[in-house]
């Protein structure tokens, strides 16, 4: 084998394991960058409540909230514990995004969403999108509008502590 052969498969060798290395990295560390949870200082209710007024307080819309554990008992599939999804709408926002042809696929992240649930530590904790992220996945329009998204985020959710 010549040097210019051992030279190639060196190098698509050192790729290959580049790939596998970056590949492993991100499957540990891609939960952790999409999704945002933070423990709560407040107990659940006082959470949820904190989390709609601070919604409001910033020009968002809060026209549903879910809660799973009751959906979850009624169809008699267990007890899930304590777990409500908070939907909010910034009409603003969203009216810029599904004015436009280009950007009408984003309605699949609409409205946004903020999870409130007990953990068996008896901890309350907050868990949301990172709207910041999915924005520069995306580019142009919608990552303009989901910085804003991301800033408003940060004031709505700032009393929680990350962990």
């Amino acid at each position: 084998m010549d040097d210019r052969t051992k030279t190639a498969i060196t190098a698509l060798g050192g790729f290959v394991l580049g790939v596998i290395v970056v590949l492993f990295i991100m499957k540990i560390a891609a939960p952790g960058m999409m999704i945002h949870e933070a423990k709560s200082p407040y107990d659940f209710n006082t959470t949820v409540d904190t989390i709609i007024a601070n919604a409001k307080s910033e020009g968002w819309k809060v026209p549903n909230t879910y809660d799973f554990q009751k959906s979850i008992l009624d169809a008699g599939s267990g007890d899930v514990g304590r777990t409500e999804v908070i939907g909010m709408c910034q009409p603003e926002y969203a009216s810029g995004l599904l004015g436009a042809d280009d950007t009408k696929f984003v309605a699949v992240m609409m409205p946004c969403a903020v999870a409130v649930y007990e953990k068996s530590d008896g901890g309350t904790y907050v868990a949301s999108m990172n709207i910041g992220i999915m924005g520069n996945v995306f580019g142009g329009a919608v990552d303009q509008t989901m910085s804003k998204v991301a800033a408003d985020d940060k004031k709505i959710l700032g009393f929680a502590q990350v962990i």
